[in-house]
């Protein structure tokens, strides 16, 4: 019976991913996604409570998969402290490798959940809904408290406003490389993208570290 009650849980969130990717939230009803998942709609009020509460749960989906895909533990909740520059510039190396891997869509991946998952994100990231508010500082709060205390390492002489402003501009390179690369290809050729993710992210260390550092020494 436990085991029916999750695969039944899971069928209606991955129904609920395909219908809000597809409509969005506004466009999405309970029905529909009760629908999809041919399943009764007196299930989605049993397990989710409300619209608003599946939404949430599908990202929750999306954020766990994701770590589970990884096969790493997560970042601690406070997020990494580098001990010296030469430490900043590892995690940071290591921060870029890993947020890279997870924004940037994999052409042979063939799975409809993937593509749903990337379309929900681009819909929401730009303006992220109040209900998600605890799911994004939870699983990307670690991320952010790490990238700061990295330029902090980094760049003592920053003001706090500019230390957030460039932790939020080397994800944001990432971020834009990332899902952009359909339209990097439309705009900018074939040869956009490096032969390998290793040497795209290497490229992005580069260009963060260059941006940081000016040409100071790092000893």
């Amino acid at each position: 019976m436990e085991n029916a009650a999750q695969d039944t849980r899971t069928i209606l969130i991955q129904s609920a991913l395909a219908c809000f990717a597809e409509r969005g939230f506004d466009g999405t009803s309970t029905r529909m996604i009760a629908d999809h998942a041919q399943r009764p709609l007196s299930l989605l009020a049993h397990y989710f409570r409300n619209k608003e509460g599946m939404y949430f749960e599908v990202f929750k989906f999306l954020f766990e998969t994701k770590l589970m895909q990884k096969g790493k533990p997560p970042i601690p909740e406070g997020g990494f402290t580098p001990r010296d520059k030469q430490d900043a510039i590892r995690i940071l190396r290591e921060l870029i490798h890993d947020l890279f891997a997870d924004i940037a869509r994999d052409p042979r991946n063939q799975d409809p959940l993937h593509e749903c998952g990337s379309r929900l994100w681009l819909q929401e990231v730009r303006s992220p809904r109040e209900c998600l508010r605890p799911l994004f500082i939870k699983y990307i709060g670690p991320v952010t408290a790490t990238m700061k205390a990295c330029v902090q390492t980094l760049r003592p002489d920053l003001t706090e406003g500019e230390v957030l402003f460039t932790g939020a501009s080397i994800m944001g390179m990432m971020t834009g490389h990332g899902s952009m690369a359909g339209l990097n290809r439309v705009v900018w050729g074939e040869n956009v993208t490096p032969a390998s993710q290793f040497a795209a992210c290497e490229r992005l260390v580069d260009l963060a570290l260059g941006g940081l550092m000016g040409g100071q020494r790092l000893d």
